[in-house]
């Protein structure tokens, strides 16, 4: 197939993509959550290639702690997760407080409040662990909506559609092409801004930043913002329980060792929260996305 025809399958795929989601959103909350851990489940099996990734990034990541089989059970009940947080998402415009709060419980609110109050401006810090997108919303239906940066997909019409459901309850994105400026004027002015910082950087140009025992590229853009604006750092994470509800952590403002050498403390800042996002995975392995491979090398082109 050529780029034309593969264009206009990745096209024809997004509208069915949108218009089933469309859909779905009209079941109730906890339907979404059961549908999605069958097809997540359904998934497991017939993803032959991110499995591989998921598998290889397990055995990187804990070695001899895990037998192959209990690999392949972690990873399964990742997928089943990943699939109640894809059709969660579809349920999330039409989800009121009152109904989040049946499900979600949120502990350190307060920690947020006294960081907002500070006026520096807050980074809450996430990764792509449970349901991310649920802990963005639950923070926008309790009166806490921010910022957050985000990429642009490839089709306008999928795009738009992810944009109107994370804007759905007064949180903004930001598309991530040319975001850093505005990511430092919205902190200096007070605002909450969410971060994932558990993403993959530059082969080439990003730091090595140790996790899991192995050297991971890491955008030193997040700690070059921290460093600028100097706001508060508070580490959020959701945590998705057998039952299907959810608890989500505002954490303890992170403290960093600021030495005034630019170099050496993005380097130490980015440790620092890179530390924290890893031993959060380790207390909860099968709600991290393990399926990319966040440990390439990094290319020196020889």
């Amino acid at each position: 197939m050529g780029k034309e025809g593969r264009g206009a399958g990745i096209q024809i795929l997004s509208v069915a993509a949108v218009a089933v989601l469309t859909m779905l959103s009209w079941l109730p909350f906890g339907a979404l959550t059961r549908l999605g851990a069958s097809l997540g489940g359904l998934f497991f099996h017939l993803d032959g290639r991110r499995k591989a990734i998921g598998l290889e990034n397990l055995r990187l990541a804990f070695g001899d702690q895990l037998s192959e089989e209990e690999r392949r059970k972690l990873l399964k009940r990742v997928y089943k997760n990943m699939g109640r947080s894809a059709l969660e998402f579809a349920g999330i415009p039409r989800l009121t407080r009152e109904e989040l709060d049946r499900f979600v419980t949120i502990e350190g609110l307060e920690k947020l409040e006294a960081a907002k109050e500070a006026g520096r401006g807050v980074i809450l810090l996430a990764a792509h662990f449970g349901n991310w997108e649920l802990l963005a919303q639950s923070l926008a239906l309790h009166g806490y909506g921010g910022y957050a940066v985000g990429r642009r997909a490839n089709v306008p019409l999928l795009h738009n559609y992810m944009i109107r459901c994370r804007e759905s309850h007064g949180n903004r994105i930001i598309v991530r092409d040319g975001a850093i400026r505005k990511v430092l004027s919205i902190l200096r002015q007070g605002e909450i801004l969410g971060i994932l910082g558990d993403q993959r950087g530059s082969t080439s140009q990003g730091l090595m930043i140790d996790f899991f025992g192995h050297g991971a590229p890491t955008d030193g853009d997040i700690a070059r913002i921290i460093l600028k604006t100097r706001a508060a750092v508070l580490p959020t994470f959701i945590v998705r329980h057998e039952n299907q509800t959810h608890t989500f952590y505002v954490g303890d403002p992170l403290q960093f060792s600021i030495t005034g050498n630019l170099e050496d403390d993005v380097l130490q800042v980015s440790e620092t929260y890179m530390k924290v996002i890893e031993d959060f995975i380790r207390k909860h392995p099968d709600q991290w996305l393990w399926m990319h491979r966040r440990w390439l090398r990094r290319n020196t082109g020889t």
